[in-house]
């Protein structure tokens, strides 16, 4: 029982839940994994990682807006179970699509390595950084500040609880680890001309992220109305 409530165990599983959450987004394919393909012609495996940075310098000040803007203290608190409720259901309805659509992402991804250099090659002559680019492509995703609202918030909180300021600085290490992980990943394969992340290998690791998502939504849906009634 006390290695559990240890120090060590809450931080690495608040590591882990930012980690597999943020992997479970970012394996959707979107704008910014066709930047990547694209930008990875022009700088190669160094894509990957720069672009990250930009997309995570946006996420940190999204962060750093939620929890200082609105309080941690104060509104953390007083508001928590709503917020469990909401991003719970956003979560198992976030696994429940991406069961049903495992398939089709799968397809996605294979045409965004096929076909995303050249859709996007106007663009990546416009940004000659690619940290820009992660920038760009962050900011401008309309899904961006929803997911970080009914999903993101939820993850903050639940590290803010266990660990409090440190666990919400090791939510948000995780997020940005699996993003650094994912992308820098892709941008090696596609570099090397390997296409790994594609296939049915693809579709059993959305289908592997899903189930934990929903585990991890049902989880915060029940703390979340024990907490309201």
């Amino acid at each position: 029982m006390d290695l559990l409530a240890s120090p060590i165990v809450i931080g690495a599983s608040l590591l882990g839940i930012g980690f597999f959450t943020g992997l479970s987004g970012a394996l959707i394919p979107g704008p910014m994994l066709a930047y990547v393909l694209s930008d990875t012609l022009k700088k190669g495996a160094r894509s990957g990682p720069l672009t990250v940075l930009g997309h995570i310098s946006v996420e940190l000040a999204l962060i750093l807006a939620l929890v200082l803007g609105l309080g941690i203290t104060s509104y953390f608190i007083e508001f928590k179970s709503l917020v469990y409720v909401v991003g719970g259901i956003a979560l198992v309805l976030i696994s429940i699509t991406t069961i049903r659509s495992a398939r089709g992402a799968s397809d996605d991804a294979s045409i965004a390595v096929r076909g995303g250099a050249l859709r996007w090659r106007g663009f990546r002559y416009a940004y000659h950084s690619s940290i820009a680019g992660g920038v760009l492509f962050t900011a401008f995703n309309p899904a961006f500040i929803p997911w970080w609202v009914t999903i993101g918030y939820p993850l903050l909180l639940q590290g803010f609880e266990w660990f409090a300021v440190a666990g919400i600085a090791l939510v948000s290490i995780g997020h940005f680890m699996s993003d650094l992980t994912w992308y820098s990943f892709v941008s090696y394969s596609f570099s090397h001309g390997e296409h790994f992340f594609v296939g049915k290998r693809y579709e059993l690791i959305m289908l592997g992220l899903a189930l934990f998502v929903c585990t991890l939504g049902v989880f915060f849906f029940i703390k979340g109305v024990t907490g309201l009634f």
